[in-house]
């Protein structure tokens, strides 16, 4: 049975023919796009007839880079991103711990706080998280993921004392004029911590990957990244797609510090899907947050002298790192906001590249690239590097990036139409569960570059709706080296679809971020409908057959 899909707006983000009248998909593929008349030649008696009612057909939008293990986990925290001050924090902590009737020994976690937006205008510390519990072990997560907190009792948990030394990109905070640790950790420091908490049931994360699939879904996400997969994870996603759970389609990428030989040890899933899992290549950090003021800067951070942030790894380890990739035809990752960190990445892919008689990076990715500079982004399309872009920081952090940056630095954060004007392919991204995957808030802040106060965020960075649309579609799929499956909608690809209210390209510019997500389709199957629409004739099991 063919689906035929007819009265609505169809943007199918093809250059040549940007709209069409009906769509017409078999056995999860698209057989026909074009006018009414034409499409409607193929029809049966037995084929289903959708009706749009006027809405708006897209391809479905793609994730350029996320952590989908990690979003689903964040279903268990508690959200402190509206928290105002310590007081909130610790008044919130206390009554989720009593909602989860939570035992003596459990470890009580909160996420999404930021430092920038609290009264007192730092991190807390374990004497704050202390006022929470003296029993549990308690951890806050800042919204950046970069860094955190912990309370007396994990630290006596995770056996963190004065004689811990920092380790190579990352550090512990200190009571002043000591070397007590406050509970404070940032990078590299935090990462360790984290990785030594208990592990959730399996039975719970699988629970917890279904709800994270219908929250992607549920702003039109129809592809999903984790970008960053240990071994663990990887075989957490394989038993997930094993077990047919996943719906939505999941591309992993390996640490490549530790998980290299996946591509050997699991070829199923190398560079293919498996029951909707696929790993896409290897992911590595080189630097931090620029809100948590941990991105690695050539020049220093506005009040400061003398600091740049720091790096995670010295040239000659990540070197090593791009030979790894490139000797296995992998593609690589890289965590990259400030714009020394960005130079670390660009100049030595070039050597490497150069070193091998080579040009073509297997279209590396720039990931953030929050503060990479113009000169940068020629480099990297000489070489054919993407950078994917944070864009949503203009809203979320827009404000915090001049005061750490200043006004000329601070407004020039994901210098989209830099890369616009250079020809080059580039993506969004929410890094999920850092801010929500919302594709249409992520497109309005690439278009109006507006902070949460209102101000302007690099005005000459605009980019026109069109473009921006592009960057979470037809590009996206590029990204992921499946622009002849996904990206647009065109004879032969997979039916991915998302049905909007509106049309993004003929709405105000303002309200891009009020579009609504109505469906959304994984090969012409819905994973999600939204509940004011449940009764309109959209999709309807009782759909007519005539």
């Amino acid at each position: 049975m063919k689906s035929f899909y007819t009265n609505g707006t169809i943007l199918t983000m093809e250059d040549d023919v940007l709209y069409a009248e009906a769509v017409c998909v078999e056995n999860g593929r698209i057989k026909a796009v074009g006018t009414a008349g034409d499409v409607l030649k193929l029809r049966e008696d037995a084929d289903e007839m959708i009706d749009l009612n006027g809405a708006v057909l897209m391809p479905g939008f793609i994730d350029a880079h996320s952590h989908f293990v990690g979003a689903a986990n964040a279903m268990t925290q508690c959200d402190l991103s509206l928290c105002k001050d310590f007081g909130e924090i610790i008044e919130l902590m206390k009554a989720f711990k009593e909602k989860r009737n939570l035992p003596g020994d459990a470890w009580i976690i909160g996420c999404n706080y930021d430092q920038n937006f609290l009264a007192e205008g730092r991190h807390p510390d374990k004497t704050v998280l202390d006022q929470i519990s003296s029993e549990n072990p308690v951890l806050l997560i800042h919204a950046s993921s970069h860094m955190g907190v912990t309370n007396s009792r994990g630290l006596e948990v995770q056996g963190i004392t004065e004689a811990t030394e920092d380790c190579p990109g990352g550090r512990y905070g200190r009571v002043a004029e000591t070397r007590e640790p406050d509970g404070y950790m940032e990078e590299k420091a935090f990462l360790a911590f984290q990785e030594k908490l208990p592990m959730t049931s399996m039975e719970e994360l699988m629970r917890l990957i279904g709800e994270a699939q219908k929250m992607y879904a549920s702003y039109g996400v129809t592809t999903v990244q984790d970008g960053m997969v240990a071994k663990p994870l990887f075989q957490l996603l394989k038993y997930a797609s094993g077990a047919g759970l996943l719906k939505l389609d999941v591309v992993g990428y390996a640490d490549v510090m530790t998980a290299a030989d996946l591509p050997e040890t699991e070829p199923e899933y190398a560079g293919q899907y498996k029951d909707h899992f696929k790993m896409g290549g290897f992911k590595v950090f080189l630097d931090g947050s620029p809100q948590g003021r941990t991105a690695w800067m050539t020049t220093p951070y506005e009040g400061d002298d003398t600091y740049c942030g720091y790096p995670i790894h010295s040239d000659e380890k990540l070197r090593e790192y791009i030979a790894v990739a490139l000797d296995k035809k992998q593609q690589l990752l890289a965590h990259c906001n400030g714009d020394a960190a960005a130079e670390q990445y660009i100049s030595q892919f070039e050597k490497e590249l150069e070193a091998r008689g080579e040009k073509d990076s297997n279209r590396a990715v720039m990931v953030h690239a929050q503060l990479v500079r113009k000169d940068q982004l020629g480099r990297m399309k000489a070489i054919g590097m993407i950078p994917s872009f944070f864009v949503a920081h203009t809203y979320y952090w827009g404000d915090i990036h001049i005061k750490n940056f200043g006004a000329q630095r601070g407004s020039q954060i994901s210098p989209v139409k830099d890369a616009l004007e250079d020809g080059m392919k580039f993506t969004f991204h929410q890094d999920t569960p850092v801010v929500p995957p919302d594709m249409m808030r992520t497109v309005s802040c690439a278009v109006n570059r507006v902070s949460r106060t209102g101000q302007v965020i690099g005005e000459n960075q605009r980019i026109p709706v069109l473009d921006a649309l592009k960057a979470i579609t037809s590009y996206a799929a590029y990204q992921y080296h499946e622009e002849q499956e996904k990206g647009t909608i065109a004879v032969g690809k997979y039916a991915d679809f998302v049905v909007l209210d509106k049309n993004p390209l003929e709405t105000d510019v303002k309200a891009l971020a009020d579009i609504q997500v109505l469906m959304t389709l994984k090969e012409n199957e819905v994973v999600y409908r939204r509940e004011e629409v449940q009764k309109e004739n959209v999709r309807e099991g009782e759909a007519s057959h005539e």
